[in-house]
């Protein structure tokens, strides 16, 4: 079950206004596209402003610790879902779980003011988790599944000039989905970023530079479903050997556990071993409902990225984040334009 306890975090901000110059040349003009609202009196006092539609291609790797507690377990025929669920804390515990993410995503956003921006992505993730674990007080059992999904999500984002830097401040909303999954994973996440610009002799063209911290939160609780088999890796191979072992047993060809043959049985023992061999072979093809709870092992974290605008179309940019065993690296390729 553990390969579908997954998160993605994104680090998927909107082109910063990085514009928030005057720009003599423009005074008096009239601005040429629809948006944002108010653009057209911005740009003919002279302030400069990007194109105010993008489309970004990026990718991001995230690497952080979760901590999952209160995990509770029912059986059932994968299509009822039951009506109870047993808590096994004390019996399954979790230890320090930790995943590994790669994202694809694509990104349209919006200028609908001059300093407010909206956009919406979508994108696939693929990645593993190392999940730890103690059965009855055992030593930790280390787990690592491969995970996959796709996700999508909204972002807000304010930009407001502040002498010689600008402030931006961001909020983005995110769902993974994963058919495993009763309901997609939420992941709320904020941003303050303070911007310096630096600029070339080429017109048009200049680098930025910033800092900020970042809070990510996600949806407390999780909960889906899997194959019993699935979730503890049982291959079909693996069935049909229990079979022919069973098989074997019953025609006295290899003893059990206690080195007795079946004929060598007393009625009530045949039908112990009769009745723990159809509980096994049942939970096998049962599904395993679950619930649990997760978060963050750091919900903050610092940040330190850049910009560099080629001309009013072609922006690149970068971003690393860091705090203890977190870390997270963006990058993207945005293209701008005006309708």
């Amino acid at each position: 079950m553990y390969k579908y306890i997954f998160i993605v975090f994104t680090c998927l901000i909107s082109h910063f206004s990085l514009g928030q110059t005057i720009d003599s040349t423009q005074i008096g003009k009239e601005y040429p596209y629809v948006l944002p609202i108010l653009g057209k009196k911005a740009y003919a006092r002279g302030y400069e402003l990007q194109k105010p539609f993008g489309v970004m291609l990026g990718s991001l790797f995230n690497k952080q610790g979760i901590i999952i507690d209160n995990f509770e377990m029912a059986l059932g025929d994968g299509t009822t879902p039951p009506t109870s669920y047993f808590p096994l804390d004390g019996i399954l515990d979790f230890g320090p779980s930790q995943g590994r993410i790669n994202t694809l995503n694509a990104r349209l956003d919006a200028w609908i003011l001059p300093f407010f921006s909206v956009g919406g992505y979508f994108g696939e993730v693929w990645g593993e988790q190392d999940i730890t674990f103690s059965v009855a007080g055992s030593d930790l059992i280390k787990s690592t599944t491969d995970i996959r999904g796709k996700y999508y999500g909204i972002n807000l984002l304010g930009v407001a000039p502040l002498g010689p830097v600008n402030i931006a401040a961001d909020y983005s909303w995110s769902w993974t989905t994963n058919s495993r999954l009763d309901k997609p994973v939420l992941v709320n996440v904020s941003g303050i970023r303070v911007i310096k610009r630096i600029m070339t002799p080429t017109k048009g063209r200049f680098w930025a530079i910033w800092g900020g911290a970042q809070f990510q939160k996600l949806d407390n609780q999780t909960s889906g479903n899997i194959a019993f088999d699935e979730a503890l890796g049982i291959t079909e191979e693996d069935k049909q050997n229990l079979d022919n072992h069973w098989n074997s047993f019953k025609n006295n060809e290899v003893p059990n556990g206690n080195g007795q043959y079946w004929d060598e049985l007393n009625a009530l023992q045949k039908a112990q071993a009769t009745a723990t061999y159809n509980l096994v072979r049942g939970v096998v093809d049962t599904d395993v409902y679950y619930k649990f709870n997760k978060r963050l092992e750091h919900e903050w974290n610092m940040l330190l990225g850049f910009n560099y605008q080629h001309n009013d179309k072609w922006q690149f940019r970068g971003e690393y984040g860091f705090l203890k065993s977190k870390q997270q690296l963006m990058l993207s390729l945005n293209y701008r334009f005006g309708l």
